[in-house]
């Protein structure tokens, strides 16, 4: 059997579809990836979007699974059902360089990669100096 890396991106509110937005333009679309914008829609339940997605995972699988908020009820539902498979990475508080280097990636995800990918992530967040003295005759803004 071959394996195949899999991912969903469940949060809170519309994130999800605002991130798939943003992945299709990077990524472009037909990504293994699942969205669940949870508690948006009253006939959909969180529980029951979870189950499609840990249902179509083959034993062979690797899932990457980021929520929006640690701790946070998306979080703890996704934590739960997770348990109960393997070859399953939870990454809570996520942010656009994370995602796209995870998903993009074409090896078998592993314990060391997503822990790698976290550290880049968290490189990624800068704080963007201004310049009230800026001029057109600066080289390079990002210096």
């Amino acid at each position: 059997m071959v394996f195949m890396n899999k991912y969903l991106i469940a949060t809170h509110g519309e994130l999800a579809k605002g991130i798939q937005s943003t992945i299709e333009l990077f990524a472009g679309q037909g990504q293994p990836i699942s969205y669940v914008s949870a508690y948006t829609d009253e006939t959909k339940e969180l529980g029951d979007e979870l189950y499609n997605f840990f249902d179509k995972l083959n034993i062979e699988d690797s899932a990457v699974i980021f929520t929006d908020l640690y701790g946070g009820s998306v979080n703890q539902k996704v934590s739960v059902m997770a348990s109960e498979h393997k070859n399953i990475f939870i990454i809570a508080g996520f942010n656009l360089p994370v995602i796209l280097e995870t998903v993009l990636s074409q090896e078998k995800i592993t314990q060391s990669f997503i822990e790698s990918v976290i550290k880049k992530g968290k490189d990624n967040l800068k704080l963007v100096q201004l310049q009230s003295d800026f001029s057109e005759n600066d080289q390079d803004f990002f210096d």
